[in-house]
């Protein structure tokens, strides 16, 4: 199917990479159809685009990326929401919040998007973690890293 973007102007989705969440996200609750887009200038991003409104969508990524560490329990009733029959279903990315100062760049570890590639669900599931925030530092741990 072919979608206008804001971001990426006309691009063709494959059927694989729509996802539903039937409960939209925390305050886009009525925007029910994603599509997972890959970004041909960064390998590392993808951009969450909305199917409802063209001019919504999320820069996402990996958080195992830049928080290698990074973990938590998906509680059973969430599993069974998405229908999660392995890890092999599983695919966790987090929203990145990327201002002009890209040094101030920040990933929200603490409400990762959980999508199921086989059955086509997803979830923003907000963690009770003490552990995690909406905005950890992106760069700043990356550096850490190469050291």
């Amino acid at each position: 199917m072919k979608v206008e973007t804001s971001w990426l102007g006309e691009v063709e989705i494959p059927e694989e990479a729509v996802y539903r969440f039937e409960h939209g996200l925390p305050g886009f609750e009525k925007l029910r159809s994603f599509a997972l887009l890959e970004m041909e200038a960064e390998r590392n991003i993808q951009l969450l685009q909305s199917l409802d409104n063209k001019d919504i969508s999320f820069l996402v990524s990996s958080p195992f990326i830049f928080y290698p560490s990074y973990e938590f329990e998906l509680p059973e009733p969430v599993q069974e929401e998405l229908q999660i029959e392995g890890e092999r279903d599983l695919i966790i990315l987090c929203i990145l919040t990327v201002p002009n100062d890209l040094e101030k760049a920040t990933i929200n570890l603490l409400a990762p998007v959980i999508l199921n590639r086989k059955s086509g669900l997803g979830k923003q599931y907000i963690l009770r973690s003490n552990e995690y925030n909406s905005r950890h530092p992106l760069l700043q741990q990356s550096a850490d890293r190469a050291e």
